[in-house]
């Protein structure tokens, strides 16, 4: 999403991760220059000052960048590197509003290309070094465009706080002449006799020599542009096509081999190897996974801690038998034999429920983690593989979860239940929004998740249900076309499934005595379940009915709409099963 301030300046709020600081970032974008100013400082100050292994609470947050406390806010903490990220992105939006020129600075400027030449590092070492933490503000240069630049103090300051870092990162760029022949001569083989193409070869010398592949690249080119006649680069192969990258992919998701695929494109296993690898690296970096921090997972033994948590709250629910109230297990007689196989999961104690969440946020927490710090250049397939493991296990946790409150769907969408609509819709409607509710669900806060799921579901429902009716009305559904669908003389394209007697049989018994007497007389159908006979008007006056179950016209009228709802479920479930 991209706002407009005050100043006529787009203000870019799409990569926020805290939707509370992108609120802000839009605020602070229609305050006073000085005022944006001072503000802007403030945030780079609390920048340096972050501890990415902490949570920090959103008025903290607020009140160090601009010196006010929220009146209203919420108790969430946020995760120390998430907040390091939009901190960055913060001071990037709100400068760009200043339009503050370079020479007006008090204190120089610093370019991105600046930096790279004045510590000798490469511009993705000093990206890498801003995603932990190096401020970047907008400027507007001597040539008139806006670019990201660095106050030099900033730098000298964020370079003394990380000198571990600095100094990795100006060892990639410190390469001796002896280094340099090294390198040019691992080049020529893996060209020639590897037939490793230009981005393989810088991988594999980088990893090797614990250089940047920029820089194992840069020495390389430079090398070929001084001596043509000897340019490495020249001896490997070209890079794999676009079709090629095709073929390749639509081949591994059949499932063939390494090998296999390399026969069919002729080039090199470490080739395919490598377009399988950044395949899968992009679809990891697609994936919006967000956790809901907790101070355990920063601890070296998080992961024994946890399963610790899970294994207990399983040996205490054993330790009681294993069995919750008997509410828990009463199975509703008038649901389908496939909902009622929902009742034989067991819900979840208050300390299961604990322990699983805690187990599926630090599953994400890991893998968001472990991206972060995925180097694709370095990556080989057991790193990607320990990525998947916890996007899988994560998937895993949360099905467990879903799966001990599907009752909870169901329950709830039966209070919803009208004429006209299915059961299975909105249990199916209902599932969506409990997927959404494991999510977004925060332990810390006290509740249970049976609670908060409910809310969930009751909110839900009321905005869906009149939809699905206002849908459904345009269609002129009625009571009796409801059950012009189990009479034979309206079957149309569904007889196949409702001629014979026993499915009818099935579905009118479904119903109490009370209901199906109703249902018998008042829409032609006959005792034996047939539907009509030989098209006679088999019906009885309302009156006549009355007096004969002992009931008012609008008890009748109650008892009709409650079986027709009851026939409209079952005959949702037959159409889905």
């Amino acid at each position: 999403m991209t706002l407009r301030s005050s100043h006529g300046h787009n203000v870019n709020v799409a990569k926020f991760r805290i939707e509370p600081l992108a609120d802000l970032a839009r605020q602070m974008a229609f305050a006073p220059r000085d005022t944006r100013l001072a503000q802007v400082t403030a945030a780079e100050e609390f920048l340096h000052e972050l501890d990415v292994n902490k949570a920090y609470p959103l008025e903290l947050l607020v009140h160090k960048i601009t010196g006010y406390r929220p009146r209203d806010y919420t108790e969430d903490l946020y995760a120390g590197q998430a907040v390091q990220h939009d901190l960055g992105l913060l001071i990037e939006v709100v400068s760009d509003s200043l339009d503050i020129r370079t020479d007006q600075t008090e204190e120089p400027v610093l370019t991105i290309d600046d930096v790279t030449a004045r510590f000798n590092v490469t511009s993705k070492t000093i990206q890498r070094w801003r995603r932990r933490g190096l401020p970047g503000r907008r400027f507007i240069f001597a040539d008139g465009k806006r670019r990201v630049g660095f106050l030099l103090g900033s730098v000298e300051r964020f370079f003394s706080e990380h000198k571990d870092q600095v100094t990795r990162g100006m060892n990639f760029s410190q390469v001796s002449e002896d280094e340099k022949g090294d390198i040019l001569r691992r080049a020529r083989k893996l060209a020639v006799m590897c037939h490793c193409c230009v981005h393989e070869i810088c991988r594999r010398i980088a990893k090797k020599l614990n250089r940047s592949p920029l820089t194992i690249q840069h020495i390389i080119r430079k090398f070929d542009q001084e001596h043509p006649d000897q340019a490495v680069f020249a001896l490997a192969p070209s890079p794999v096509s676009d079709e090629e990258r095709t073929t390749i992919l639509r081949g591994y998701r059949r499932g063939l081999a390494l090998k296999s695929l390399a026969r069919r494109t002729c080039r090199p296993t470490a080739a395919v190897y490598r377009v399988i690898l950044e395949e899968r690296i992009a679809k990891l970096n697609k994936r919006k996974v967000k956790f809901i921090d907790d101070e355990l997972y920063h601890q070296d033994d998080a992961i024994q801690a946890i399963d610790t948590i899970v294994r207990s709250s399983k040996e205490a629910t054993l330790g009681r038998g294993g069995e919750g109230k008997p509410e828990d297990t009463r199975v509703p007689r008038d649901l389908p034999a496939y909902l009622q196989e929902l009742y034989r999961t067991p819900l979840l104690t208050p300390q299961q429920e604990r322990a699983l969440f805690l187990k599926f946020h630090f599953h994400k927490f890991e893998f968001v983690s472990a991206r972060r710090l995925l180097e694709p250049q370095f990556a080989r397939a057991r790193d990607i593989d320990v990525l998947e493991d916890h996007l899988r296990a994560a998937t895993d946790v949360k099905n467990q979860i879903i799966r001990a409150n599907l009752r909870l769907v169901v329950s709830i969408a039966r209070k919803h239940l009208r004429p006209n609509l299915s059961l299975m819709e909105l249990i199916s409607e209902g599932n969506v929004t409990l997927m959404r509710a494991v999510e977004s669900f925060d332990l810390h806060k006290g509740n249970r998740f049976s609670t908060y799921a409910t809310l969930a579901l009751m909110k839900g429902f009321a905005r869906s249900v009149p939809q699905m009716l206002a849908g459904q009305r345009g269609g002129g559904a009625s009571d009796v076309s409801a059950m012009s669908e189990v009479a034979d003389h309206r079957l149309g394209s569904i007889s196949d499934r409702f001629i014979a007697r026993e499915e009818v049989g099935r579905l009118l018994s479904q119903l109490n005595d009370r209901e199906r007497t109703v249902v018998l007389s008042q829409y032609g159908i006959d005792a034996t379940g047939l539907g009509v006979q030989n098209g006679a008007n088999v019906t009885i006056a309302r009156e006549d009915l009355t007096r004969r179950l002992g009931v008012t016209p609008q008890q009748l009228r109650q008892i009709e709409k409650n079986a027709i709802a009851k026939l409209r479920t079952a005959i949702g479930a037959a159409n889905l099963s």
